[in-house]
């Protein structure tokens, strides 16, 4: 550093521009680049290291351009800038470099690109987001929605509430709070009906079978033949239809 106790001379800035990398393979930014620098006053003109001081510069904008990706060329030399003026000047034997800046910029067809990458990259955590929302959405309909009448009716109006700002024209809203009532877990006739799936539950076939058989006459014997119509056939009549094997067998 001997040199430096004759004092310093500014030299001409250096301005240029180059491709630096970026955190994506291939994928470069462009920088425009403004160092100024010093040499020493005893240096000998043919022996100023022109060139030196933008080489310097570039290597640490590399070191720290290749942390961004190129959709972030803001933030690359936000960062790159800070960095320079925190770390000038720097000194060599043959130089000091004062002051530097960088501007960092995409062309439009690597930008193009890059957001091509990075919707390629999304698109199976897109794909996996959707799934488990579906799936979130036939679990809540089952268990919650389809639950009972009541509560798909009751979805149905917050649903179209939700997007008219208003309940649907024409809705009962007495009949709507009956149903509700209706359903309610502890409502007389719920608790009936589960306890008759429950006792249902613990029949053999067999007895299954002739449960049905019951329940259709009953049906029949109050009038309510539209009812009886639907009562599902037994399991021992639907087995043994035409052609089936047992049915051939007692036939023989």
């Amino acid at each position: 550093m001997k040199l430096f106790r004759w004092g310093l001379r500014n030299q001409p800035p250096e301005l240029f521009e180059d491709r630096v990398t970026s955190s994506q393979p291939g994928l470069n930014f462009t920088v425009a680049f403004r160092v100024e620098w010093r040499a020493p006053r005893a240096t000998p003109s043919s022996r100023i290291p022109v060139g030196q001081a933008g080489r310097m510069i570039r290597g640490l904008v590399g070191q720290v351009s290749e942390r961004h990706s190129v959709l972030r060329p803001a933030a690359a030399g936000q960062e790159i800038n800070h960095l320079l003026k925190r770390d000038l000047p720097l000194r060599t034997p043959e130089l000091e470099v004062s002051w530097a800046y960088v501007d960092v910029t995409v062309d439009e067809d690597t930008c193009l690109y890059a957001e091509q990458v990075a919707q390629a990259g999304r698109e199976p955590e897109l794909d996996a987001l959707a799934r488990r929302q579906t799936q979130a959405r036939m679990q809540f309909m089952r268990e919650e929605v389809l639950h009972s009448p009541a509560s798909a009716r009751i979805f149905l109006i917050l649903e179209n509430s939700s997007r008219l700002g208003m309940l649907p024209p024409g809705t009962d809203v007495d009949g709507v709070i009956r149903e509700i009532q209706q359903w309610a877990p502890q409502s007389r006739w719920v608790v009936i009906d589960q306890l008759i799936h429950a006792f249902v539950n613990r029949l053999s076939d067999a007895d299954a079978d002739d449960l049905l058989g019951t329940l259709r006459s009953l049906f029949t014997d109050y009038g309510a033949t539209d009812l009886a119509e639907q009562v599902p056939a037994p399991t021992a009549s639907a087995d043994q239809g035409p052609g089936s094997p047992e049915r051939d067998w007692q036939h023989r």
